[in-house]
C-alpha cells in the first residue's frame, strides 16, 4: 500500500486550491468529501461535457451503495437519462461508467475488494431477488437502467464497454496489491460479460491535474479541399473530404465531439429511412459513381469567429447547427470497424480509402437573433418540430432574462453558465424546470419522475414550454415551488435519503401547489401569483402525511409496494388526481391542510 507522504506533494496542492476555490465558486455548501465526489466526476467525464444535474443525478453513495459511489451511462456517446430517450442507431455501443470516489492520500485493496463483492451481482441481467435486500433503492435504479437499456439494443448486438473508475488524492502509483487486487475485479467482471471491454483506472492526484487543464477545444480548424467561396454577405462554403470532417468531429481518442453539437435542434433519429440511405451512400465508398455531397444536403456550423486560411477555416466555438444525422453517420461508417478492433478510430482507418466529399457552411452570424434564424431555416426543411425548434427562439431567451432578473441563470444553452464558474444553486437547467413546470402545471408528476426525456421533446415541450397560455412568473414559481420541496424533505425524517427524495419530491409539488391555491388542477395564471410564503413546514408535513396515504392506496390496489415503480407509474399519480378531485369547493377542502394566512 503506498506510503502517506511526510510532506503534502505539489500535486496535492495544487489540486486542494484548485477544489477549493472552484468548490466556493461553484458549492459552497456542500462538504468537501461531496465536492470531490461531484468534482472528480466531472473532470474524469469532461469530454462526455455531462451538466451538473447530471452529474448529480448519477450519484448513489451512501448506505447500502455496494461500494459505488456513481454510475452514469451512455449509448453512441449520449447519456441515458430514461429508457425512453434511448437512440436506435446501427452499431450501438453502450459504455457504462462506474466510480468510486475517496477523500484520501492512497488506493486500499478494501476498496476494490469490496467493489469485486458486489459489482458482479449488480451487473447480472437477471438481477437476483436478494438486491434489495442488500444495496439503496438508488444504485438499483440505475443499474435496472443498464439492463433494461441494454435488453432493449439486444437484437442489435450491442458492443459494451465497462469502466471504473477509482479515484483519491494519492500523490504515488497504487501499491503492486491494490494493482493485482484491480486485475482480478476487472476479471471478475469479464465473466459477466466474456465480449465486454473491461478496464480499472486507478485516478490519483496527478491525472485529476492533468484532466482538469484538458479543457475542451473552442478553437478548431477544419481543413478543406479547395479555398472556400465567400459570398458578398460572408459566410464560406466548402468541399471537405470525409475523412477530414470525420477527423474534425472527433476528439484524440476517437470519440465523438459531443461539445460541437450542443446546439444542434434534434436528436439521432436513428434507423429512420433518411439515414439508412446515408449509411448505405457511405458504405458504396469509392465505388459510388456519385460523390457524396451530390446526394446530400451537407453541414451547417455556426462560429463566433471565422477565419479562412489557404486550405483551412479556423473556427471559434463552432457549432454544427444542421447535419446531425449525416454527421452521426459519417463518425458511425469511420469509427465502426475501429471500434470492432478494439482500437482508436484514428488509429484504424486507412488514409484515402474513400476520397469522396461533404459541402459544408460556415457562417459567423452577428448575433444570436440571426444565429436563431438560421437554425430554425436550415432544419425547416427536414422534419423537426416546433417544439424542438424553439429551443432556439426569442422564448427560451425571455426565460432566460426573467429569471436573471432574480439572480439565477436558465442554462438554456447547456453547461453556458457551469463553464462560467456560476454557482449551482443559482443554475436552473432546462430539464429540471420542465420537470418543475410538468408536475406542477400539467400534474403530470409521474411523467418528471420517470420519463424526463419527455418533456423535453415533441408534444409535451409544446405544453411546458407554451408562451401564449403561461406566463413566465409561473416558471419562476414552478422552479421556487421544487426548491422549496427539496429543502422540506432533506429535514424530514424517512426522507432524507436521496432515492427517498426523488421518489417524492414531484407528486409533494404537485399536491402542495393544489392545495395551496385550492384547486385540483392549477392554472398557471394561478401559479404566476401564488406565494412562497404558503408553503411552511406545518402545512407541508399534512401535505405529506396526505400524499403517504395516497400511495399507501395505491399500493394495496394494484399490489406493488417499489417506490421507484409507484413514482414513475401512473396509478398513484392518478389516486392523487382522484382524491384532490373530491375537494369541489373551499369548504370540501380539509382544514388541516388549508395554509396558513400570511
Amino acid at each position: 500500500m503506498s506510503q502517506i507522504e511526510s510532506t503534502t506533494s505539489n500535486e496535492v496542492v495544487l489540486l486542494n486550491q484548485r477544489l477549493s476555490h472552484r468548490k466556493q465558486q461553484t458549492y459552497p455548501e456542500l462538504s468537501n468529501n461531496e465536492y470531490f465526489l461531484i468534482s472528480s466526476i466531472d473532470t474524469v467525464l469532461r469530454a462526455r461535457g455531462l451538466s451538473s444535474r447530471q452529474i448529480e443525478d448519477g450519484i448513489v453513495e451512501g448506505a447500502d451503495d455496494g461500494g459505488i459511489d456513481a454510475v452514469y451511462l451512455f449509448v453512441n456517446g449520449q447519456l441515458v437519462e430514461d429508457v425512453s430517450d434511448i437512440g436506435k442507431g446501427d452499431d450501438p455501443r453502450c459504455e457504462l461508467e462506474i466510480f468510486q470516489v475517496k477523500e484520501e492520500r492512497g488506493f486500499k485493496e478494501v476498496v476494490l475488494q469490496k467493489l469485486m463483492d458486489h459489482l458482479p451481482e449488480l451487473l447480472q441481467l437477471e438481477a437476483p431477488r436478494t438486491l434489495p435486500t442488500e444495496f439503496n433503492p438508488r444504485i438499483l435504479e440505475r443499474l435496472e437502467t443498464f439492463r433494461n437499456t441494454y435488453f432493449e439494443l439486444a437484437d442489435k448486438f450491442p458492443e459494451l464497454a465497462i469502466r471504473i473508475r477509482y479515484v483519491t488524492k494519492s500523490a504515488e502509483a497504487p501499491h503492486e496489491k491494490v494493482t493485482v487486487k484491480s486485475g482480478r475485479l476487472k476479471a471478475r467482471v469479464r465473466e459477466s460479460f466474456s465480449h465486454a471491454e473491461v478496464t480499472v483506472d486507478m485516478i490519483g492526484a496527478a491525472q485529476l491535474n492533468a484532466m482538469a487543464r484538458q479543457r475542451k477545444a473552442s478553437t478548431l480548424a477544419l481543413r478543406v479541399t479547395e479555398g472556400p467561396i465567400s459570398p458578398e454577405k460572408g459566410g464560406l462554403v466548402c468541399l471537405v473530404s470525409l475523412e477530414d470532417y470525420f477527423r474534425f468531429i472527433t476528439n484524440e481518442d476517437g470519440s465523438l465531439r459531443d461539445g460541437i453539437f450542443e446546439d444542434n435542434v434534434r436528436d439521432y433519429e436513428g434507423d429512420t429511412v433518411i439515414n439508412k440511405e446515408i449509411t448505405e451512400s457511405l458504405r458504396q465508398g469509392n465505388t459510388s459513381s456519385a460523390d457524396f455531397w451530390w446526394l446530400n444536403n451537407g453541414v451547417t456550423i455556426l462560429g463566433k469567429k471565422v477565419q479562412p486560411a489557404n486550405k483551412h477555416v479556423t473556427i471559434e466555438d463552432p457549432q454544427i447547427v444542421n447535419g446531425l444525422q449525416t454527421s452521426r453517420s459519417v463518425y458511425q461508417h469511420f469509427a465502426a470497424p475501429s471500434r470492432r478492433n478494439g482500437e482508436h478510430a484514428t488509429t484504424n482507418r486507412p488514409e484515402g480509402s474513400d476520397s469522396r466529399h461533404i459541402l459544408i457552411r460556415v457562417i459567423e452570424p452577428p448575433d444570436e437573433s440571426l444565429s436563431s434564424q438560421i437554425i430554425k431555416a436550415t432544419n425547416s426543411q427536414n422534419r423537426v418540430s416546433a417544439a424542438s425548434l424553439r429551443a432556439a427562439e426569442p422564448f427560451q431567451r425571455d426565460i432566460e432574462e426573467f429569471f436573471h432578473q432574480r439572480g439565477h441563470y436558465y442554462e438554456r444553452r447547456k453547461n453556458h453558465y457551469k463553464n462560467m464558474g456560476k454557482p449551482r444553486t443559482q443554475i436552473v437547467e432546462v430539464q429540471e424546470l420542465a420537470q418543475a413546470v410538468g408536475s406542477i402545471l400539467l400534474q403530470q408528476p409521474d411523467t418528471a419522475r420517470g420519463r424526463p426525456a419527455s418533456l423535453v421533446r415533441g408534444k409535451l415541450y409544446d405544453k411546458v414550454f407554451n408562451q401564449t397560455s403561461t406566463p413566465l412568473a409561473a416558471y419562476w414559481n414552478c422552479f421556487l415551488v421544487m426548491k422549496r420541496m427539496d429543502n422540506f424533505l432533506v429535514t424530514r425524517d424517512g426522507t432524507a435519503a436521496r432515492h427517498d427524495r426523488s421518489n417524492i419530491r414531484f407528486h409533494l409539488a404537485r399536491a402542495a401547489c393544489a392545495f395551496a391555491l385550492r384547486s385540483s388542477r392549477p392554472r398557471a395564471n394561478m401559479v404566476a401569483k401564488m406565494r412562497m410564503e404558503v408553503f411552511t413546514d406545518d402545512f407541508l408535513q399534512e401535505v405529506l402525511k396526505w400524499l403517504l396515504e395516497a400511495r399507501a392506496k395505491t399500493e394495496r390496489t394494484i399490489g406493488v409496494s417499489d417506490a421507484n415503480v409507484l413514482a414513475k407509474g401512473s396509478e398513484w399519480a392518478a389516486e392523487i388526481n382522484r382524491k384532490l378531485s373530491m375537494y369541489t369547493d373551499k369548504s370540501a377542502w380539509p382544514k388541516k391542510l388549508m395554509p396558513a394566512s400570511t
